[in-house]
């Protein structure tokens, strides 16, 4: 379903501007990052990608959840309390 469209020119640096509608729509702003893809059918697909800070605490506990799930494999363990810790929750 398409609910925002328009019209964009192709720069001879292959550029596009994205109308400021869609920006704000989107809530992108200058720097942010955009996944392109395109369908068999030679649609263009754009989706912002966001980045994540590492120092986020999002970020943090995500890596941690993930290294538990190698060591889990291992079988080593790590408690609860001490991925808090770890993490400062």
């Amino acid at each position: 379903m398409i609910e925002e469209s328009g019209e964009v020119k192709l720069t001879s640096q292959h550029q596009i501007t994205i109308p400021k509608r869609v920006c704000e729509r989107l809530h992108l702003r200058g720097g942010d990052r955009l996944e392109i893809a395109v369908t068999s059918d030679r649609k263009l697909l754009l989706k912002p990608k966001k980045s994540i800070d590492a120092d986020d605490a999002a970020y943090r506990l995500g890596k941690e959840i993930l290294d538990a799930e190698q060591q889990i494999k291992r079988g080593e363990v790590v408690s609860w309390s001490e991925v808090k810790r770890r993490h400062r929750l």
